[in-house]
């Protein structure tokens, strides 16, 4: 099977903004995390083939999704559907209160590249305890990394993740940041 053929079998990721929470049974849950500051609280989710950040500020939600599987687990609430290919960079503001900046890379890399790539991002992980979940290859699928870097600052939400895939040896990056407007 050639490389274009792989990334195409891959399909990428897609960054889908909604503009409410999401149930869980809508995905397989592999890791969670949950930040309360005064301003906002945060659930964060690793997910088989990416993950979920729902972030609250008062009466407002903007919930990011980065997946795999398209087309969207549900359209309701839906603002934007982006394709997550080569490098983006996204911005828009939520309700009267959130800020959301985004910007993502997708690289194919070269399997020698791609494995010392994921030796490196396990390695950072293991040492700056950061959470991570590994999906084992399956019929239909090879395996699959997630690695989410979360810092919790008290307005705002950093999150930058890596998400590695085995069988396309495809390695996207994205960093987000979710901020809760002043004023």
């Amino acid at each position: 099977m050639s490389n274009r053929t792989k990334q195409r079998r891959s399909g990428g990721l897609n960054l889908l903004l909604y503009q409410r929470t999401l149930h869980p049974e809508l995905f397989r849950i592999l890791a969670t995390e949950k930040v309360v500051r005064r301003a906002y609280d945060a659930e964060i989710w690793l997910v088989e083939g990416g993950h979920v950040i729902m972030f609250t500020a008062g009466k407002n939600t903007l919930t990011e999704v980065i997946v795999t599987n398209y087309p969207a687990p549900t359209d309701r609430g839906l603002l934007q559907s982006i394709p997550c290919r080569g490098e983006k960079y996204h911005e828009m503001t939520a309700g009267p209160n959130i800020r959301y900046m985004i910007s993502t890379q997708e690289e194919q890399l070269s399997q020698t590249l791609y494995d010392a790539t994921k030796h490196e991002i396990i390695s950072y992980a293991a040492k700056r305890e950061l959470m991570t979940a590994e999906t084992p290859a399956r019929d239909d699928t090879g395996a699959a990394l997630g690695v989410l870097d979360i810092e919790r600052r008290s307005h705002e939400l950093l999150v930058q993740s890596f998400h590695l895939f085995d069988e396309s040896q495809m390695v996207i990056k994205t960093q987000a940041i979710i901020e809760v407007i002043k004023g």
